[in-house]
């Protein structure tokens, strides 16, 4: 009986290690409108970065033109949407599409790991936050 309880643990793990971790893809760009298909050329690439990693891709958003601070309605999609669709990876380019003040993105960093999502870049790998 107990070899029974010992297979049902290891098949449980085995689902559980081969179970996607949900991700959202966010772009960005300054520019005021994207005349050269970089929102869908950053898309691709991160999408193509997801599939790399085994991700499920839960949805996606994104912005163009400068900010200042981070109200911006695709990242606001981004925290709405997070917790209802269980994401547990944001993916983005560079930390420069969330932002290129290092105070804010670091705020936001760890905003991210107090709920559980890691922020992860194919050009910087898992981005993180001291401390």
């Amino acid at each position: 009986m107990s070899q029974n309880r010992a297979k049902k643990q290891t098949e449980r793990k085995r689902s559980m290690d081969d179970r996607k971790k949900k991700a959202w893809i966010y772009t960005h760009i300054d520019a005021p409108e994207d005349s050269h298909s970089t929102l869908k050329k950053q898309y691709e690439q991160l999408n193509t970065y997801g599939e790399q990693l085994r991700m499920e891709i839960a949805g996606s958003s994104s912005d163009m033109g400068e900010t200042v601070g981070l109200e911006r309605p695709g990242l606001n999609l981004f925290l709405e949407e997070k917790g209802s669709r269980g994401i547990e990876v944001l993916l983005v380019l560079d930390s420069s599409r969330i932002s290129r003040d290092k105070e804010l993105f670091m705020d936001f960093l760890l905003r991210m790991r107090q709920c559980g999502i890691e922020v992860c870049s194919p050009l910087e790998g898992i981005i993180s936050a001291a401390g």
